[in-house]
């Protein structure tokens, strides 16, 4: 319950506020160490956390208490990265981001800023300002306990079981004809080709010999419009979503438009993910659920050791 709770409020990132821009009523709510955490950081963090999760009126202190108790955790994370010289530079930080956008098949800085802000409610700088934390405390604990990575044996006992949540690829292939412009004549002019090239494949035209006389994705075309196993996460998502609702071997779908173009395609069937696709992240999935245990009794143990101080009136023990 208390990693749950403290986990919801570390994602939840808090506003910074400018130096010198405390108000008269700005006090030290706790010290760590002799270092001190201001009361307007923490309530801008918890008011943050309450548009996420709706909080009880009896449970305010509570869950105050636990913002609090994850400012106290960073203040310690950081004093130890600073005592091991532990620096988390610009590049670092850069880096993690990259893999992230990679991960969730994002090109570029522009599309991830706009998910973050429209779909996650947090400014790019303050995810730059989380993703810094992070690695702090991956580093810190690296260097502090050392977590020994999941075994092969492990990673496949993951996926066995949970092999119904991994998601499914699908077998497909494709006919498609790109637009050359963004006129509504060359719109209509594409929407009619397909129209006609789907016509041929219902009267008895082989789709692969469709793909392959009149597609124009040519890294396909050669082999009849094969794609092979593709992920939906991985293609357009108009595209993926037509895709996602076929069920029939052997069927085939009306004119699909997507971002680059029209495609009709041929449904080959579908399988749960396969392990050697989704291993790297199998491995990050089991490390981080380890490193999360570790941390958590390492942070709970360098709390006791270390100087802390709370002057929070409604501090409510967990």
């Amino acid at each position: 319950m208390k990693k749950k709770i403290l986990l919801e409020i570390a994602l939840v990132v808090f506003f910074p506020i400018a130096a010198g821009a405390w108000d008269l009523f700005d006090r030290v709510i706790a010290v760590v160490n002799d270092r001190p955490i201001m009361e307007s950081e923490v309530n801008a963090r918890f008011e943050k956390f309450k548009k996420v999760k709706h909080i009880p009126a009896g449970k305010v202190s509570f869950h105050k208490s636990r913002v609090l108790d994850v400012f106290i955790e960073d203040s310690i994370f950081e004093q130890m990265a600073e005592e091991e010289s532990i620096i988390v530079s610009k590049d670092k930080v850069d880096d993690s981001i990259e893999k992230t956008m990679k991960r969730y098949n994002i090109n570029s800085l522009k599309e991830f800023k706009e998910k973050l802000e429209k779909k996650d409610k947090i400014s790019y700088e303050e995810y730059r300002g989380q993703v810094r934390k992070s690695l702090i405390r991956e580093m810190v604990m690296t260097l502090a306990v050392g977590v020994n990575p999941p075994s092969e044996q492990q990673a496949q006992e993951w996926y066995k079981k949970n092999i119904k949540k991994v998601g499914y690829e699908f077998n497909i292939n494709h006919v498609f004809l790109r637009l050359h412009n963004t006129t509504i004549a060359e719109e209509r002019r594409v929407n009619n080709e397909m129209k006609s090239i789907l016509g041929k494949i219902r009267r008895g035209m082989p789709f692969e010999e469709a793909a392959r006389k009149f597609s124009e994705d040519e890294r396909s075309k050669t082999k009849g419009g094969a794609l092979g196993w593709v992920k939906l996460h991985e293609i357009d998502r108009l595209l993926a979503m037509q895709i996602f609702g076929m069920n029939i071997k052997g069927q085939v779908s009306g004119v699909i438009k997507s971002g680059s173009g029209y495609h009709i395609v041929k449904f080959n069937g579908k399988r749960p993910v396969q392990y050697q696709s989704i291993r790297e992240i199998i491995f990050n999935i089991l490390y981080s659920e380890r490193m999360g245990e570790q941390m958590g009794k390492w942070a709970e143990q360098k709390r006791k050791e270390s100087d802390v101080k709370i002057f929070m009136a409604d501090y409510v023990m967990n």
